[in-house]
């Protein structure tokens, strides 16, 4: 299959990043994670979107009901941090795999 690129907006791209990097607490400036984003093939992505399905089903039995929103948050966090140092990316670019602005055989190019 071949690699196809899409051109998105700056502010679509900076939406995107802001929202990934709340749960993921990375530092990494966001045109490095997006260039690690552009580097990992769709089997990477899918594979990293299942390690995080897995991960969120254990969250759903392990965290009671009636805890904090703080322990959810904190809880994705590692998560984005252990799939992260599972494929030698940063944990940002991680989350930016659970919803992407592109499809999983597209590059972005931010205008």
């Amino acid at each position: 299959m071949k690699n196809k690129v899409v051109f998105k907006q700056k502010s679509e791209f900076v939406k995107w990043v802001t929202i990934s990097n709340l749960l993921a607490k990375s530092l990494l400036p966001p045109n490095v994670a997006l260039r690690q984003f552009n580097t990992l093939t769709p089997a990477q992505r899918k594979a990293i979107v299942n390690e995080f399905a897995r991960y969120d089903k254990i969250r759903r039995t392990k965290i009671p009901k009636g805890e904090t929103d703080s322990a959810w948050d904190l809880s994705v966090m590692v998560d984005a941090h252990i799939i992260a140092t599972e494929f030698e990316i940063d944990p940002l670019t991680a989350v930016m795999c659970l919803k992407p602005l592109c499809k999983a055989n597209e590059s972005i190019l931010v205008r």
